[in-house]
């Protein structure tokens, strides 16, 4: 079980981030000294923020994440502390170390986060489709019903119906209404909820830097399960390869070919149902195909949702709105 800490990390800048976190460290490892701790600032992330801390071994080091301002109207973070202490039984997720006011702290998984040039590499995209394939058969948790238009829908209710004068006036430019948004959701919604595509419990936040790959071990791992809930199978490999673009600097060049996806999907879909990709029918693989293309129009929709929701309420530095 993990730690439950009544404090709460207050501040953003370096300096704070540290005191807090040098302050969980100390409540896991005790008998760790408090003025020999090292620290790393990630900046990676655009929702938190995180810190590492260790006494002697980088890779030993454990992880301090602290919510993001309004972020709690948005995820279940109780849901969230559920995910990742499952998923750590079947060897899915790190240790779940300490729970805190704003925020939890867990293991660093060892490894780098992928980038676009990174995650094209054969041995990189086989790791993610059997670490993919793996969690994708974690039980627990209603999978009746998927996620995603829920959350969606739960998105723009939080928009507002006007933004401030010079947010708003960019919009406007853009010709974006939220009432037209809203029309793109329910139309989308009418053509995906009929394809018949099967519910698994999913990640849902496959982008580059929440896959870690281990050179050493050969190994992809995925973090930050926030998002992680019941939803369509296909949803999680469409983000996921709609994420190949990139985050801060997008190129969708960098889509991944029909080719290229379909020997990943051949990968996948051996490793799932427990075949060799020989046994993969070519039926399968085109349909598999058409769904995980059909859902990455909702996945657009779903992030493009969410940054709105952002723009309004985050104080983290990077252009939602854009």
């Amino acid at each position: 079980m993990p730690l439950q800490l009544d404090l709460e990390i207050k501040g953003t800048d370096k300096a704070e981030l540290q005191d807090g976190a040098r302050t969980i460290a100390l409540k896991v490892h005790p008998e760790w000294n408090k003025d020999t701790l090292q620290f790393q600032v990630y900046t990676s992330g655009i929702t938190n923020q995180l810190i590492g801390v260790w006494q002697d071994e980088k890779n030993r080091q454990l992880l301090v994440r602290v919510y993001g301002q309004g972020t709690d109207l948005f995820i279940d973070r109780e849901a969230e502390r559920n995910n990742i202490e499952v998923l750590h039984k079947v060897g899915c997720a790190p240790e779940l170390l300490a729970v805190f006011k704003n925020g939890i702290s867990y293991a660093f998984t060892i490894g780098i986060p992928t980038t676009t040039t990174l995650i094209v590499q054969e041995p990189v995209w086989r790791g993610v489709t059997q670490e993919l394939a793996k969690f994708h058969k974690t039980e627990g948790g209603d999978i009746t019903k998927a996620s995603l238009f829920p959350k969606i829908y739960h998105f723009l209710n939080l928009i507002p119906e006007k933004f401030d004068e010079a947010r708003q006036k960019r919009l406007e430019e853009r010709k974006y209404t939220k009432v037209h948004l809203g029309q793109e959701i329910s139309d989308l919604e009418k053509c995906l909820t009929t394809l018949g595509c099967p519910i698994v419990f999913s990640h849902n936040d496959i982008l580059l830097g929440n896959v870690i790959w281990d050179e050493p071990t050969k190994k992809a791992s995925f973090i930050d399960f926030e998002y992680g809930a019941a939803n369509y199978q296909a949803y999680d490999i469409a983000n996921h390869f709609n994420e190949f673009a990139g985050v801060d600097e997008v190129d969708y060049s960098l889509y991944p070919s029909k080719e290229f996806q379909c020997r990943w999907l051949r990968s996948y879909l051996a490793h799932y149902f427990g075949k060799s990709e020989t046994e993969v029918d070519e039926k399968e693989i085109e349909k598999w195909y058409i769904w995980s293309n059909k859902f990455a129009l909702a996945s657009h929709l779903f992030w493009g949702t969410w940054a709105f929701v952002q723009a309004h309420y985050s104080y983290i530095d990077f252009d939602f709105l854009e």
